[in-house]
């Protein structure tokens, strides 16, 4: 066998990894038995096997097989290819392209029901189960490369797939996409078939890693996340190439289909968490110098600029996912231009922070802001960005509480976006990716031409140094700390001088207060409707039975209610929360809601104790509750999202629910409450609100307010105010964190 299949790797060959992975059992998180007895099974050690059995049957391997696999192994990260696919299209396609001789047509018409049905929450498993009894299990007709240009062929149908996919089809014949799949799906084995779906749909997880059972409560009670290893690429990487050089591409180029490439002819990389200063230099205990970088609240860019002699430079930009995002970043190019005025060498790569800029205040602005400024100026197909009505999806009109208009597209004339350079990845020819960072650092300074509000560096404190002892280094460390929490800014990462790009020994920390337990914005609300939704569902394992993802609401017509008891409160719900509850306290609250739940995307009025007014942009709920539930929230900060005029928490967190005997949910904050916390976390003036109409009025004048000699020593007084109390804060918990420390070293010494 080992040479009569030279260039033909049947797809069914891939597809047997898949289901092997498939198959390792579920651990239980009280079985310790059990985990010892699958240990010999885990996703790692099948990969092996599967590597060496295709280098021994299938050598030489055909051109581009390293491309292949992985992008087909972890198709969420195929930046390339993009098919404008879901469940519920693709579910309308296959009826006509599933092979007769494997799926009879009786049971494929069950497909077009997929979202009037209860199903399984994923349409691989669904296809399984339509095939006929009779079936037999065979080897696929389509290579592993067939497949792959197939795949590109259907990802050039999308406006949104890499311009390289539409390039090498520009010249082809145009079929449309359900031609394509049906060449796809021609012939196809069920098992081929059903892992397909799930490449197409971008998301391997559901049918790779199933949830072990579909019991709300068995599923969160007796397993968790880990009950299941997931193959990551970094483990894919080193097992297919065991010296290490793809993984090292993969952090350099910051694209898996490159790296893979680059491998046959580098990536950004992972911070750890500092929960406490002392922690965080804990971390770095090994360096000799710490420096400590301010943390931009902005978008990850990182810069690829090929120079040809005295053409324009070439740029490439990706984003933090790997995507290609040169074209909807076009405005910043004439900026690395002009960053890169003074420098002569051929190739560079650079990574930057794009952020907003604001000219009239001569500072970086809000990070939700690039969203409308990337709108304006993007080419291709995310240019315009969104473009959506006014919210419709409500139980009783928006007269007694304010608007949902957006003003998210709403940008002063004085707004654009910026970039922040911190590090640097190649220089001509040479890698930087081994050199320490105080030589980058100091080579990406003769790089960059700085030019204010433009092109910047990023800013940068000593805390640790041959000179300066620990404690002092940790008193310096939470002065920096706090200068930058009462500047509102996002945090610092810090860095150890020695360290090398994606170092393992010595990572970037970063530090941020919410990493801290208990300092983070925390906010009182309700939540008055849930759902189950994919992507939290197959990290968690569950089901579509369970309920990861709830509608969070303020009160929206407090004065009403109060002047008459007997009106219903409104309740505006513009955002959502997935995280924060352990698996346990999930499986009560989900039992609450259920216990309380009026079934229906849209409730009768008369069946719920209140009104409410929902964003459009969310996703339809599936249940609401009858009486809203008051819950505690944790997030990092306030931003705001496409469509909606407030202010939520970034990256939200439910961390306690409250039981009515508790708390009642009128207890909840007020919509102008929670607006006047965001606008003083963000850094807005929050007094005299009341004497305006609404916050957008309110926030136009306070940005647009002059500042006289009184009012600039007051918010000098108050930053001063800040910064102290936050150092306290700090230094309160690096003491607890050393008392915890020494008793539990005490009870090991006993």
């Amino acid at each position: 066998m080992a040479n009569e299949q030279v260039g033909h790797i049947p797809f069914s060959f891939f597809v047997s990894l898949l289901h092997e992975i498939a198959d390792v059992p579920a651990q239980m998180t009280s079985s310790r038995l059990n985990r010892q007895g699958s240990s010999s099974r885990s996703p790692r050690k099948i990969l092996r096997l599967w590597v060496e059995a295709l280098k021994k049957n299938y050598s030489p391997l055909p051109r581009d097989t390293t491309s292949h696999v992985l992008r087909l192994l972890f198709p969420e990260d195929d930046s390339h290819r993009k098919y404008d696919l879901q469940e519920a299209r693709l579910s309308h396609l296959l009826p006509e392209c599933l092979d007769t001789a494997t799926f009879p047509p009786v049971s494929t018409a069950r497909l077009k029901q997929w979202g009037q049905q209860h199903n399984s929450g994923c349409l691989g498993q669904e296809i399984l189960t339509l095939q006929s009894p009779d079936a037999e299990a065979f080897i696929g007709p389509l290579s592993l490369q067939q497949m792959n240009l197939l795949l590109d062929e259907l990802a050039s149908t999308s406006v949104f797939s890499d311009k390289s996919v539409h390039a090498a089809h520009s010249l082809s014949p145009t079929r449309s996409r359900s031609a394509i799949l049906r060449s796809l799906y021609e012939s196809l084995p069920a098992l081929d078939a059903a892992y397909l779906t799930q490449i197409i749909l971008k998301d391997l997880r559901p049918i790779l890693y199933v949830p072990p059972v579909a019991s709300t409560s068995r599923v969160l009670l007796e397993y968790n996340s880990n009950s299941k290893s997931m193959l990551t690429k970094e483990q894919f990487m080193m097992t297919w190439d065991p010296s290490g050089s793809m993984l090292k591409m993969y952090r350099v180029r910051a694209n898996m289909n490159e790296a893979a490439l680059g491998f046959e002819a580098g990536g950004i990389p992972k911070s750890a968490k500092g929960r406490s200063p002392h922690h965080a230099l804990d971390a770095l205990r090994l360096s000799n110098a710490i420096w400590a970088e301010t943390k931009y609240d902005g978008e990850r860019a990182q810069i690829h600029v090929r120079l040809r002699d005295q053409s324009d430079p070439q740029i490439t930009i990706y984003s933090k996912s790997k995507r290609d995002s040169t074209l909807d970043r076009i405005a910043i190019h004439p900026i690395i231009k002009e960053a890169l005025a003074g420098y002569s060498m051929r190739d560079v790569i650079l990574d930057a922070e794009m952020v907003a800029y604001c000219d009239q205040r001569h500072a970086i602005d809000e990070f939700w802001r690039i969203r409308s400024l990337i709108a304006r100026t993007a080419e291709g197909a995310r240019a315009g960005g969104f473009r959506r009505g006014e919210t419709q999806h409500d139980s009783h009109p928006l007269d007694s509480c304010p608007s949902l208009h957006s003003n998210a597209s709403s940008t002063s004339s004085t707004l654009h976006l910026a970039l922040v350079f911190f590090d640097v990845l190649l220089v001509g020819a040479a890698s930087m990716l081994n050199a320490p960072y105080s030589m980058r650092r100091t080579v990406l300074e003769s790089i960059i031409s700085q030019v204010p509000g433009r092109s910047m560096l990023s800013e940068r404190t000593v805390i640790l140094d041959g000179k300066i002892q620990e404690l002092e280094g940790q008193k310096r460390l939470r002065e920096v700390w706090a200068q930058r929490i009462a500047d509102c800014e996002e945090g610092l990462v810090l860095k150890a001088e020695e360290s090398t790009y994606g170092d393992w020994k010595l990572p970037w920390v970063k530090l941020k207060k919410d990493y801290i337990l208990g300092y983070g914005d925390t906010i009182d609300l309700v939540v008055i409707a849930a759902a189950w939704e994919k992507d939290r569902a197959r990290e968690l394992r569950v089901s579509p039975s369970t309920l990861t993802t709830f509608y969070i609401a303020a009160l929206g017509n407090s004065s009403q209610v109060k002047s008459d008891p007997g009106h219903k409160p409104h309740f505006v719900a513009y955002f959502t929360a997935s995280y924060g509850l352990s698996r346990e306290q999930l499986e009560e609250f989900n039992f609450w809601i259920r216990a309380d739940a009026v079934d229906s995307s849209k409730p009768p009025v008369d069946e719920i104790s209140y009104t409410y007014s929902m964003l459009e942009t969310l996703p339809k709920p599936s249940v609401f509750v009858r009486n809203p539930i008051l819950v505690e929230l944790c997030g990092a900060g306030f931003t705001k999202a496409p469509q909606s005029k407030y202010y939520e928490l970034r990256f939200p967190r439910i961390t306690k629910p409250f039981r009515p005997s508790e708390r009642s949910y009128m207890e909840c904050l007020t919509l102008r409450e929670l607006q006047t916390i965001a606008f003083e976390a963000v850094g807005r003036e929050a007094r005299d609100a009341a004497k305006y109409k609404d916050v957008d009025e309110w926030g136009r004048e306070l940005w647009g307010k002059e500042k006289d000699t009184a009012e600039e020593q007051r918010r000098g007084l108050k930053r001063q105010r800040t910064m102290e109390c936050w150092e306290d804060k700090l230094e309160d918990i690096d003491r607890a964190r050393s008392e915890k420390r020494r008793k539990e070293d005490l009870d090991m010494s006993q």
